[in-house]
């Protein structure tokens, strides 16, 4: 009995491993530039979750189909496909060291959130200017800088000064206000820009600003104070921890 348990294991592997096969095949043939990050069984049977290129993909067992969209759990009613893109932000944003953080801390932490920013944005200073409200609610924000001009503009040069200011924090305040350092308070220095702008163009779809709560969800662009409280307490608090 052992023996033929051990073989029917052996099979079902053996199919499992032929099966992914077909699926890297198919996605190399549609997509032939396309880096694929991860290959598994999606809930749906015979169909496997791929992601690629940071997209989630949905591909038949037998390689022949190819589907671009959200799969849904009918009976839980949620977003499978969130789920996993969710994820995906989670451990990106779990790579970005406290170096490369601009952070503007609650006394009393109850949620964190990510925040990818543009000093030229005008939606990211009338979020700035509600800083105090956003942590006396018990949010942290972590900001990531993300000149959407790119490099190079004046928003990259904006957000270089600011990260190489003495106050980072008073940097990032006084260029929101009046829309650039002074002249007298511009430094060069060694600073992750490139790096974060980099990621803000993988994760940071609405543009500026991109609100991502601890769980790797996206809770939108600009929201008032109360509304972000509001987003976050919706979020199961197990998710939700730094």
């Amino acid at each position: 009995m052992k023996q033929w348990t051990m073989l029917a294991l052996a099979l079902v592997a053996g199919a499992a491993q032929a099966d992914e096969a077909a699926v890297r095949a198919a996605v190399q043939r549609l997509l032939p530039n396309a880096v694929i990050e991860s290959v598994q069984p999606a809930a749906m049977p015979d169909v496997f979750e791929v992601v690629a290129n940071g997209e989630v993909l949905y591909v038949g067992a037998d390689g022949r189909h190819l589907l671009q969209g959200r799969l849904y759990d009918a009976r839980q009613r949620s977003d499978l496909t969130a789920s996993t893109e969710n994820g995906l932000r989670r451990a990106a944003l779990a790579k970005v060291g406290e170096d490369k953080r601009i952070r503007f801390a609650a006394a009393d932490e109850k949620h964190r959130i990510t925040i990818f920013t543009d000093v030229d944005c005008g939606y990211c200073r009338k979020l700035h200017k509600e800083m105090s409200a956003i942590n006396a609610a018990g949010i942290t924000v972590d900001y990531l800088m993300f000149p959407r001009a790119g490099q190079p503009s004046a928003s990259y040069d904006k957000a270089g000064y600011v990260w190489c200011a003495v106050d980072r924090q008073d940097a990032l305040t006084a260029s929101m206000s009046a829309g650039e350092l002074p002249a007298d308070q511009r430094k060069a220095c060694a600073h992750p820009i490139t790096e974060t702008m980099q990621l803000g163009q993988k994760l940071a779809r609405l543009g500026t600003p991109t609100i991502i709560a601890s769980d790797g969800s996206v809770l939108g662009g600009y929201l008032d104070p109360m509304q972000l409280a509001q987003r976050l307490m919706a979020i199961p608090a197990a998710t939700t921890r730094p």
